[in-house]
């Protein structure tokens, strides 16, 4: 399909097929570099499921499906100009707009969470529901704490506002995992991300190594192993890429 040079799905299958492979794209391309599209690629993949455009998980999603061709762009930039400079305020502005964009939407998740009445749902949909909400929560959270350690990256410093902001949603995806830990292991699956995500926001070595304990028991029961003995490495590497410190 990228081959040919899409403009849009030629069908209902492919306009299926692209709305459910950009969530895994989008992360892939986040965690690693297996994945490479030009900036047009990216708005085309974004601008797959505009029926969600306007529900608060659509919201965060353009989110975050912006963020790896900023981080691409932003990277380029550094190589040539080095941090800081002002030729990234651009940058700048464009992560502090998704952080405007983000944030009404995780208050509004919240509130859904916490408004949650399972007396007033179906029998068989109260836990699908439930987990639902845990996640999607969490997934928002973990895409702002993403967004400040990109902006704390161009800025090439970190503001007392960045470390405390993050720090909060960092304990709120804890909270939230605790909770969803009954809906494992398919309910929950999203949330061992999210808590690698929180390791970042952490304000301290004692919060990461409970993050890291409670990220062990989610892979135990989500992926059928204990989390190795490497992933605090992975989570120092996945620190520095989304604060542009490998570039």
């Amino acid at each position: 399909m990228k081959g040919r040079g899409f403009a849009k799905p030629k069908d209902g299958f492919e306009k299926i097929l692209l709305a459910t492979l950009r969530g895994p794209v989008v992360f892939e391309s986040l965690l690693a570099d297996t994945i490479h599209f030009c900036s047009e690629d990216w708005k085309l993949i974004n601008a797959q499921g505009p029926e969600t455009a306007e529900l608060p998980e659509g919201q965060w999603f353009s989110c975050i499906a912006a963020v790896p061709d900023l981080l691409q762009r932003s990277r380029a930039a550094i190589r040539l100009h080095g941090i800081p400079s002002l030729h990234l305020l651009g940058y700048e502005l464009e992560a502090r707009s998704l952080l405007d964009v983000c944030k009404p939407v995780i208050t509004t998740l919240r509130q859904r969470l916490h408004d949650y009445d399972p007396s007033n749902q179906p029998a068989e949909l109260r836990n699908h529901l439930h987990a639902h909400y845990l996640r999607s929560l969490a997934l928002a959270l973990g895409t702002g704490i993403i967004l400040n350690c990109v902006l704390g990256g161009l800025e090439g410093t970190w503001d007392d506002w960045l470390c405390e902001e993050s720090s909060l949603w960092s304990q709120e995806i804890v909270l939230l995992a605790l909770r969803a830990a009954q809906y494992q292991p398919l309910g929950a699956m999203a949330l061992g991300l999210c808590l690698r995500f929180a390791w970042m926001g952490a304000a301290s070595a004692e919060a990461r190594e409970g993050i890291v304990a409670l990220l062990a028991e989610y892979d135990e029961a989500c992926l059928g192993g204990p989390t190795d003995v490497h992933e605090c490495i992975d989570l120092t590497r996945m620190l520095k890429r989304f604060t542009l410190q490998d570039s």
